[in-house]
């Protein structure tokens, strides 16, 4: 499309970051003193993607409550001269006669010149209505990109007695290889859906959907079963689309005839309709209309699926809830169906029983894989499932489906919905972990914008270590932005192929959703526990384990104890899903002390990936020389430790000012390469009375492993005592092993009555200060030449940053020195002014002596490793290319930075504090609010900020409908994951709904929005007082 209509969002959603309260409320004020007026200030940010700029000319109609503009064109930029370029915000004035307050705008251009537009917001202000409205976009106006096709859809209700519904009606069109568009709701609101879809009527919608191809091979129409009258007799559904380049228009018949009603014919409220005729007109030369029908031949068939659900033989395996299950094939889906009556079982999915059920669907091809879960509704929700095996009964095929899991909130993984996959017979489900994966997405085969599954280039690089081959079936899960990730991506060798041989290299082609930009890859270890052979030794306390590696490192996982785990001289076996961080580290267990059995003697944990983690102690208050519930244990790969042991020596330094002593408890956490340490108390000092005014308190901790170089850390206390304010000039924190010491500077209060309020702070290492980057650096240049073409010539290269453009490098080639030899790896260092975050590059090949050259040569490049030496960081850019040899400078070939790899040091550099503004907004029901003190913890691309209070002096925060608003300084969290809401439980009235939850980072603008809408309440919903949102996007 090139033009848009956009209505606005909230004004807390544009609010920014660096104005405070004080500015907004004079802003507003201000606004409604003005006179009304007739001038409107128009700001058009163009999205910051690759060819996002336009040439054409843009027109813009605004409408109000009274009227509209008429169309308006954009001309004269107040702020560039160029207009519409990439990631550019343009500011135009706009006078028109008074139209009413804003509701919506309609944006295009004339698509001239270099066309393609990618708008991502308007913003207006309105002065003569006190309003500043943004208006979000975020997609193309290009005849080329993002849109598909405008459908017109025609439903024809039966005239039989009771056809009309009052419910609202989906439907999802199908295309070629289970091409599909998104489910598209055929009303917008109660009203339209109270006057369509009534007996008898012919009822036309215009549909925007995404396109499918040149055929629709099937159409999902259903209803939510909702309104006064659900039930709905269907006669037919008319699709009318226009043929491509204009040359007519064609229309699909899809015949029904049958009701889609729980209380009528089979029960099912969803139908797949195949067409029966197509329809085509055209327009002649003469000018006449020529229409032709012809009755479908090759129509997709309508098959029956047998589906039986067999419900696990354990305590509690039942399920009151409600079951909904999806069916996938090589050919398409079923949509997901509710299981609801069963040709069983009156009383449906009970232990140790099968129900069985049938769904009608058109022909899904081979099944590969079913996904199944339950509402969480009725008391007994929790479910085992055993298996499910589906039946077609048309080609007489049996697919099975393993489960033997729990789908409960509060077993296992708490998850209520699974993704399984046909069972292979003569294959093992054993999983082990691979060293490395090389990821190409490919996304030209597949439309990503029609149903969001494309194909992924896997290679996997079995290692040479001992015991690294493998015969056993593998996958892997793709982690994208946004916290979405693929199902299980498996990884099926061919049948005459025994396994993963150690050195070998193989090559998958699979399909999963697409992720966009790839993030992390997530895969399992198999990890062994093994209990001690002593007395007593076995437990049934709750056990945790933290994994470090030096790639990253997990969060805290619960390790099941599932009966007759953690027994006496016992070896337990756990797969665990967790991002790839390889190489181990070391790896953290605790236990939390419950349990008629509290203690427990570790003896060893150890991986497939040959680490072996060694204890052989107690954990445990009571027992053993620690008297610990927390351990950490280094890895030890072929007997060579991992990480080293070292003594931390703590220097803490009170300011020397007023009142700067403090009389409360104090702890810590280092955070360095290898991880953290975990929470250390300040307790055992060389100074009787800890923390004075200009004192320094020196702390010892023994048998810690060393965390290797140091990023942070954080410090608080938990304000008791008489006098609980501190004010903090830094911390010194010295590695015995490294002999080196890294300062921390605070020089801020820790206090509840100065400052901002924050008894807890996070202080970036001042050591990685000391680096000048502002001029030149070195860029090590790693070329890997591929197996196509080798070249005797020289080459050059071009590095952009987003700082700047380096200058051309040339890399020589010569007969002494030869150098792009087919297979071979070369360096070359260049010195250039620093360019920041790399993002592209441009390659050349030419002649030595730069004379011309006869005929045609090409130099095949596989790979670009580009280096940064003073910080490290590493830039991939993966070519597999040929360049063409030529001695003309504008023959080069470009290409964008397909991984980044961000060092250590840089990481530390990147920890600077910055202002977070936390907007908390309570629902609107009775009893919302709370009396309760309630805590945040963000987590991020960064790390974790740690637990922080929400609260404000002389204020009842979090009351009903109530917006409370906060700034929290904490180091820079990277891109926003999750955040976890929590309160104490206390006052009169804890119980707390709690609406959303918006963070905004003050330094770059970007506010990130939690989605909540649920209770934090020991008495109501499910009972629990903490919520774990994730981002909406």
């Amino acid at each position: 499309q090139l033009a848009r209509e956009l209505v606005p969002v909230d004004e807390a959603f544009m609010r920014k970051g660096d104005e405070d309260d004080e500015e907004d409320s004079e802003a507003t004020l201000g606004l409604e003193q003005k006179a009304m007026s007739t001038t409107y200030t128009v700001r058009i940010k163009t999205g910051d993607k690759k060819y996002a700029g336009t040439d054409a000319n843009v027109f813009m109609t605004l409408y109000g409550t009274k009227d509209d503009t008429g169309i308006i064109n954009m001309k004269a930029s107040k702020t560039h001269k160029n207009k519409f370029e990439r990631g550019l915000i343009d500011e135009f004035i706009v006078e028109a006669v008074d139209i009413g307050p804003l509701k919506k705008l309609r944006i295009g251009h004339d698509n001239r010149g270099s066309a393609g537009w990618f708008l991502d917001w308007v913003e207006i202000d309105a002065p003569s209505m006190g309003q500043r409205l943004r208006f979000p976009c975020g997609r193309w106006l290009d005849k080329g990109e993002d849109d598909g096709f405008i459908n017109l859809i025609k439903n024809f209700t039966s005239d039989v007695f009771g056809a009309g519904t009052d419910a609202d009606v989906f439907i999802v069109l199908y295309g070629r290889d289970a091409v599909c568009t998104q489910q598209k709701s055929l009303c917008v609101n109660k009203r339209e859906r109270r006057m369509y879809f009534e007996r008898g009527a012919e009822d036309m919608f215009i549909v925007e959907l995404e396109d499918v191809g040149d055929v629709i091979e099937k159409i999902r129409i259903g209803h939510d079963n909702r309104g006064v009258n659900p039930g709905w007799h269907l006669d037919r559904v008319e699709i009318r689309r226009l043929l491509r380049k204009g040359k007519g228009s064609e229309t699909a018949i899809f015949p029904c005839e049958r009701w889609l009603a729980k209380s009528e014919d089979d029960g099912e409220t969803v139908r797949e309709l195949v067409p029966s005729d197509i329809i085509t007109e055209k327009l002649s030369r003469d000018g006449s209309l020529k229409v032709t029908e012809v009755e479908v031949e090759d129509a997709l068939e309508t098959h029956t699926y047998n589906i039986s659900v067999m419900t696990g033989d354990t305590h509690g395996a039942g399920t009151d809830a409600n079951v909904f299950l999806t069916i996938y094939g090589d050919l398409g889906d079923t949509g997901e169906r509710k299981l609801s009556k069963s040709e069983t079982n009156s009383n449906k999915f009970e232990r140790g029983s099968v129900d069985k059920f049938t769904i009608e669907a058109v022909d899904l091809g081979q099944v590969f894989k079913i996904k199944i879960r339950h509402d969480n509704s009725m008391m007994s929700a929790d479910w085992f499932l055993d298996q499910v095996e589906v039946f077609d009964a048309d080609t007489e095929e049996v697919y099975l489906f393993l489960c033997e899991r729990w789908l409960s909130r509060k077993k296992e993984d708490r998850r209520i919905e699974r993704v399984f996959y046909v069972k292979r017979k003569k294959l093992s489900f054993q999983v082990r972990h691979f060293r490395r994966l090389l990821l190409k997405k490919q996304q030209t085969l597949i439309n990503v914008s029609i149903c969001q599954v494309i194909p992924y280039h896997i290679t996997i690089c079995t290692g040479t270590e001992r015991d690294a081959s493998t015969t056993s079936r593998a996958y892997v899960i793709i982690v994208g932005v946004s916290h979405t990730q693929t199902e299980r991506l498996w990884l099926d060798l061919p049948d005459e192929t025994k396994g993963f041989e150690a050195g070998s290299l193989k090559n998958f082609v699979t399909h999963g959703s697409d992720v966009g930009e790839i993030k992390k890859v997530e895969v399992i270890y198999e990890v062994t526990v093994e209990t001690g052979d002593i007395q007593g030794a076995g437990t049934d306390t709750r056990i945790y384990m933290s994994v470090f590696g030096a790639n990253g490192s997990t969060e805290e996982m619960q390790l099941q104890k599932n009966e007759d785990r953690f027994e006496r001289g016992q070896e337990d076996t756990f797969n665990m899903e967790i991002d790839d961080i390889a190489p181990l580290r070391k790896m953290r267990m605790r236990i939390d002390g419950s349990g008629s059995r509290p203690d427990w003697f570790l003896d060893k944990l150890s991986t497939e990936e040959v680490s072996v983690f060694t204890y052989e102690d107690w954990l445990s208050k009571t027992r053993g020389p620690k008297r610990l519930m927390i351990c950490e244990m280094a890895a030890v790969v072929d007997e060579e430790v991992m990480v080293e042991i070292t003594t931390y020596i703590v220097q803490v330094k009170t300011s020397d000012i007023a009142g700067a002593g403090t009389d409360a408890n104090v702890w810590i956490i280092i955070f360095g390469e290898n991880g953290d340490t975990g929470t250390l108390a300040l307790k055992e000092c060389n100074k009787s009375n800890k923390f004075e005014r200009k004192q320094v308190d020196t702390f010892r901790f023994t048998d810690i492993l060393s965390l290797g170089d140091l990023s942070k850390v954080r410090v608080w206390h938990d304000n008791s005592g008489f006098a609980p304010g501190w004010h903090l000039e830094h911390i010194d924190v010295k590695d015995e092993i490294m002999d080196k010491t890294f300062r921390f500077p605070c020089d801020r209060w820790l206090s509840k009555n100065d400052e901002d309020g924050q008894i807890m702070r996070e202080l970036p290492c001042g050591n990685n200060d000391y680096l000048d980057l502002s001029e030149k650096t070195k860029y090590e240049i790693c070329v890997t030449t591929g197996p196509e073409a080798e070249t005797k010539e020289n080459a050059w290269v071009v590095l952009e940053g987003k700082k700047g453009r380096s200058k051309e490098l040339v890399m020589e080639n010569s007969s002494k020195k030869k150098r792009f030899l087919s297979g071979n790896v070369d360096r070359f260092e260049f010195s250039s002014k620093n360019l920041g975050d790399l993002t592209a590059i441009c390659l050349g090949h030419t002649p030595k002596d730069g004379k011309k050259v006869k005929g045609e040569a090409y130099w095949h490049v596989e790979e670009i490793v580009v280096t940064e030496k003073e910080l490290g960081n590493k830039y991939v850019f993966s070519c597999n290319a040929l360049v063409l040899l030529s001695p003309k400078r504008d023959e080069f070939l470009t290409f964008e930075c397909t991984k980044a790899i961000e060092s250590f040091a840089s990481k530390a550099r990147s920890l600077v504090p910055v202002k977070y503004e936390i907007i908390v907004i309570t629902g609107d029901e009775k009893g919302a609010g709370t009396d309760a003190n309630v805590f945040i913890t963000i987590y991020g691309s960064n790390g974790d900020s740690g637990r922080r209070q929400l609260r404000q002096k002389f204020r009842n925060l979090f009351e009903r409908e109530q917006t409370d608003r906060f700034v929290v300084e904490m180091l820079d969290m990277g891109d926003l994951w999750r955040v976890r809401m929590e309160h104490d439980n206390s006052g009169l009235s804890p119980g707390w709904l709690l609406d959303r939850v918006e963070v905004t980072n003050t330094a770059n603008g970007v506010t990130t929005i939690f989605i909540c809408g649920k209770w934090l309440d020991k008495n109501k919903a499910d009972g629990q007082i903490f919520r774990v949102l994730y981002p909406k996007y």
